[in-house]
């Protein structure tokens, strides 16, 4: 929990997750991991910091009955990752209202720090009995403007927001 585990000063985007291995299932007939697993990794670094550092993950869904539904999702692939390797996700929030939050991630190779992937996404908190979008408890909301103040703006990545298109 962040106030157990964390102090304010660790909270800044970008957060570091946990470090994942590139797993045997993984792998492609290209012979690297397949898209489908960026996004399963993206996925598990970001229940990660949902529970781990924000409180609103599986362990606050259960009791509560209101959590996180993805609005949008989209990709960016600049390295290919390889059987066994490990990496890491950087967290950062971009942006956020009482009832939303837009999320960036940045997955890098363990060792070298090159830039594998990116996602951003944009989250709802729902109301998981009435099945209504409803605000973030206020103290999450806290957390969030502690993440977006920490963020260098002029580290955001060119690809954020961007539709997707040929280059001509």
């Amino acid at each position: 929990m962040t106030t157990d585990k964390t102090n304010k000063e660790t909270l800044r985007s970008p957060y570091r997750t946990k470090n994942q291995t590139v797993l045997t299932d993984w792998i492609d007939y290209n012979g690297h991991m397949n898209v489908a697993y960026y996004t399963l990794a993206f996925d598990k670094a970001l229940d990660f910091f949902f529970e781990d550092v924000l409180n609103i993950g599986p362990s606050f869904v259960k009791k509560n009955r209101e959590g996180p539904f993805a609005l949008k999702a989209s990709y960016n692939y600049f390295s290919e990752l390889l059987e066994g390797e490990n990496f890491f996700v950087d967290i950062s929030i971009l942006d956020f209202d009482p009832k939303r939050v837009h999320v960036f991630g940045e997955m890098r190779d363990y060792k070298s720090s090159e830039l594998s992937a990116t996602f951003e996404t944009v989250l709802m908190n729902m109301d998981l009995n009435a099945r209504k979008v409803k605000p973030y408890p206020e103290r999450v909301l806290e957390l969030f403007k502690l993440f977006k103040q920490s963020l260098d703006q002029d580290k955001i990545p060119m690809e954020i927001g961007k539709k997707i298109t040929l280059k001509k």
